[in-house]
């Protein structure tokens, strides 16, 4: 089947890229949060990815999404992360319980009733929808022992603002051609030509060889890593290095030794993005070495900091054609960029 390229313009004209994200982002999964950011009954978090519009809230039974704002004159009414089971609004003490219904409008000469936006969320392995939860079996996709987050916990959260479209972004994240140019330090790690892949409507997969010759010289980054990954798993050496799913259009799993990685793209207009990050981590291997961690992450940012540079080759030769109207396309290798033209079909689907 021929693959029809995204338009050129539409990486940069505010209009044409407007249309694209409506259409995709409507067929696609949304994704609000994890309930390891939520571990204890009435515990939540704000979630940056919706702008700190909605809370994430641990009910004890299910996970719900409540709006942050309060519905007396608009003020945001949570911070981060903490556990209450009343929310109540700083600027004039309004009070709502963890279902969002009001409680209290100190001072107001009328009694007021009303309950902020609230809606719950479908559970898919831990990992909170919007609607409903992704159609992969991943027992059926051998992933059931490494997409498993039991005995893993959320460490932290991570984002970050690009200067290119969202589709670069995406791009540069389901092909491995480039792995081999423009990762000197994860193309030791793994073996980016050893690529097993998976498709459906709903995602895909790639799950990549674990290198052939650790001791080899790499980058200070992964050198650390790599040592630290050798102390705590020579003699069990893992299949894989790494395992990459993206769930259309904008959701990533990421699975290395020890560490679980969701990540979710937001268009920011046609010329920028933003990826929130989230690291889950396995608690017996943090217990008994925590500089894994440590390591591991400096080799995450080196590679995540040259995927920056290639996305942003792309832009810039993409905006070249643009401002001289042309567009000019290339071809998609089967194999090393298969998931790009995977991409391609869902975002232009009609």
């Amino acid at each position: 089947m021929a693959i029809r390229h995204p338009s050129i313009k539409s990486y940069f004209d505010s209009e044409t890229s407007q249309l694209e994200i409506d259409s995709a982002f409507s067929r696609g999964l949304q994704y609000a949060g994890h309930s390891l950011m939520v571990p204890e009954k009435f515990s939540y978090q704000v979630l940056p990815h919706f702008s700190d519009r909605y809370v994430l809230f641990n009910q004890g039974d299910n996970y719900d999404l409540i709006s942050n704002v309060c519905l007396h004159r608009q003020a945001k009414l949570l911070e981060g992360a903490g556990r209450t089971r009343n929310i109540i609004c700083k600027l004039h003490c309004w009070g709502y319980d963890n279902q969002g219904t009001l409680r209290g409008t100190p001072y107001m000469q009328q009694k007021h009733q009303g309950a902020l936006k609230k809606e719950t969320l479908t559970n898919w392995n831990g990992m909170l929808f919007r609607g409903r939860a992704p159609d992969m079996d991943l027992s059926a996709l051998g992933l059931d022992s490494y997409i498993n987050f039991d005995e893993y916990f959320f460490a932290e959260l991570d984002t970050t603002r690009y200067a290119f479209n969202w589709k670069s972004f995406v791009e540069i994240y389901l092909e491995n051609y480039h792995v081999f140019s423009m990762h000197p330090g994860l193309k030791q790690f793994v073996k980016a030509d050893d690529l097993e892949w998976a498709f459906s409507s709903d995602y895909s997969v790639q799950k990549v060889g674990l290198g052939s010759d650790l001791q080899k010289a790499t980058t200070p980054n992964y050198r650390h890593y790599q040592n630290a990954f050798l102390t705590h798993f020579n003699g069990n050496l893992p299949r894989y290095g790494a395992i990459w799913c993206f769930i259309y259009p904008n959701i990533m799993i990421e699975w290395y030794p020890g560490v679980l990685v969701v990540s979710t793209i937001y268009p920011d207009g046609p010329r920028h993005c933003i990826n929130h990050v989230e690291f889950f981590y396995s608690k017996a291997l943090h217990e008994a070495a925590p500089e894994y961690f440590t390591a591991e992450r400096e080799a995450y940012m080196e590679t995540a900091a040259e995927d920056e540079t290639a996305c942003t080759i792309l832009e810039q030769g993409r905006e070249a054609l643009y401002r001289n109207g042309e567009d000019e396309h290339g071809p998609v290798d089967t194999f090393l960029e298969a998931g790009v033209a995977e991409f391609y079909r869902f975002v232009n689907a009609d």
